[in-house]
Formats: structure tokens, sequence, C-alpha cells
């Protein structure tokens, strides 16, 4: 019997520790969607394969129509990310959740939330940041594979989600550029890197614009690594000179 994608519509024996909290939880919200606590915990619930909600209020946003509006009395919008151990994911950067999941959300919600209220259930805003900057490496060191495994470092520092064990994405956040530049030079291949730049990408159109740091560009954006192939890292040699007012040997 071969499994080769992920499981869908299943859930594990509940452990003691995990019903006396949906217990609890269910006293709380008793099913119905009011606070925003109630939202998160409803999806959470009935949808394992989602691993993290994010509820605002008076929020409407719906990308199809390029509307988004942080003051919309009456608008809810869900955000959701899902389970990063589905290795079915099309884009483990960007981890989107299936539009027939966001449906199977939305219609499991409009039976919970009060009449006056206007749901949207939408993935997050995947915003791009990507370095750019001149390399010295170290003696001894081959140039393609050392960059090339400098590539994945920067990828993995910057969305460690991406890989086995490397945590989960979350919305907020900030990028310095002089955190990232402090781990590129401590990374054993590096002997000192030159015109550092840090380039925040909104979506395919917007310009990309060198900051100090960078953070999401509203409620619904995630900070992530640009394609380990994006990053731009041009390899420089050192070049010894000869300190000015000495005469070389060769002409004396």
């Amino acid at each position: 019997i071969a499994q080769p994608f992920s499981s869908f519509g299943g859930r594990r024996a509940e452990l003691p520790k995990a019903f006396y909290t949906r217990i609890s939880e269910r006293l709380r919200h008793k099913d119905r969607s009011i606070a925003l606590w109630d939202y998160e915990r409803l999806v959470l619930e009935e949808f394992p394969q989602v691993y993290k909600v994010k509820c605002l209020n008076h929020t409407h946003y719906e990308p199809g129509k390029g509307i988004y509006r942080e003051l919309a009395p009456g608008h809810i919008t869900i955000v959701t990310i899902p389970n990063l151990q589905l290795k079915n994911l099309h884009d483990p950067l960007k981890p989107y959740s299936s539009l027939g999941l966001l449906s199977q959300i939305e219609e499991f919600l409009q039976k919970r939330l009060s009449c006056f209220a206007k749901l949207h259930v939408m993935n997050p805003i995947f915003e791009e940041a990507r370095v750019k900057f001149k390399l010295n490496l170290k003696s001894g060191f081959d140039e393609t594979y050392s960059i090339y495994q400098l590539k994945l470092a920067i990828t993995r520092f910057l969305s460690p989600w991406a890989f086995s064990d490397g945590g989960t994405p979350s919305f907020g956040g900030k990028i310095y550029k002089s955190v990232l530049i402090n781990f590129i030079e401590d990374q054993p291949c590096v002997d000192y890197i030159n015109d550092f730049e840090l380039f925040h990408r909104v979506n395919i159109n917007s310009p990309e614009i060198d900051a100090e740091e960078i953070e999401g560009s509203s409620a619904v954006s995630i900070l992530v690594s640009a394609p380990a192939s994006s990053h731009d890292i041009v390899p420089v040699k050192f070049v010894e000179r000869s300190a000015p007012g000495i005469n070389c040997s060769c002409e004396s």
C-alpha cells in the first residue's frame, strides 16, 4: 500500500488533556462565533488541516476585487495558514490553503455567526524579502558551492518553516538589515561582505526599495524569503595593494 499524498478528514485518538481543552473551549464559545477568540477556536477544532487562524474585525479583504479596508464596520476577515506537515504543499515558502478548504470554513462559520456580520475567509498576503551583496570568501572554500549554501542559509533564516523542524510562519514581525548582516558574517565561509541591500516586495508589480528594516504592509501580511535563486550574491576577490610611499623591490 502506497500513500504518495497526505490524508484528509482523519483524526488521531484524543488524549485526556486535549479532551479537557476541547470541552473548556466549547463551554466558552457554545458553538457560536461572537468574539474573535470564538472564530479562531471554532476553525481550529473543526479543521485539523489548519495550523493557525487570525480573525480581524471591521476588516474587509477581497483580493480578487482589489479590496482591503481595515475600517469596514460589519466585515470580518478570517486568514488561515495550513498545517505545514502536509508534504504536498505547492510552495513551502508561501503555504496557501486550497480554495475548497476556504469555502468549507466559510460555510461552517456562516451557520454560527450573526446575520449582521459579513464574513471573508482568505489566504494571507506573502511579502518577499530579498538580499543583494558582494561577498569575499575565506581561502579554501569553493565559490560556486559556498554561494549556493549561503543562499539556502539565508532562505532558511528568513523562512524557517519551509524546512523540516523549522518553526511556523507568523503574522507581523520585522526583518532588520543589521541582523541579517550579522547572520551572514557568522557563516564559516564568509570573510567579509560589502554593499549589502535588503529589498521588500509587497506584490509582483511593486518596486523593490532598499531598506534598513522591513515589515508587513497590512494586518494579513506575512514576511517570507524570496526563492534561494533570487538572492543576488556577487563574489569578489581581495586585491592586495602596496602602501603609498613604498617602492616596489623590482624597481630598485
